[in-house]
């Protein structure tokens, strides 16, 4: 590839990552809403279709598919894993 006068190279640098950001998290802890190898409890802040907002204990949010446990609303609680809502958790889960 021929670099022209005034351009530059493209950089392979990873992006800077907001600290309180999803990714941030998902990087430094076990599991998440959308990766990880272990499903997350969550609560639905506000329900839709296909995908809900739904916040984990830490607070941070997301949106998560809910096709195999609509119908669902707002204070639902949800069993995610891998950005999907797998299952429905009782009011003690």
């Amino acid at each position: 590839m021929t670099i022209g006068k005034g351009a530059s190279a493209p950089t392979s640098a990873l992006p800077l990552m907001d600290p309180s950001s999803y990714d941030a998290v998902c990087s430094l802890v076990d599991g998440c809403l959308v990766c990880g190898d272990v499903a997350v409890p969550v609560t639905v802040v506000e329900s839709g279709e296909p995908d809900a907002l739904c916040e984990d204990p830490q607070g941070q949010r997301g949106m998560v598919g809910i096709e195999l446990v609509a119908p669902i609303e707002a204070g639902d609680r949800l069993l995610v894993h891998g950005g999907v809502a797998i299952s429905r958790l009782g009011e003690n889960a």
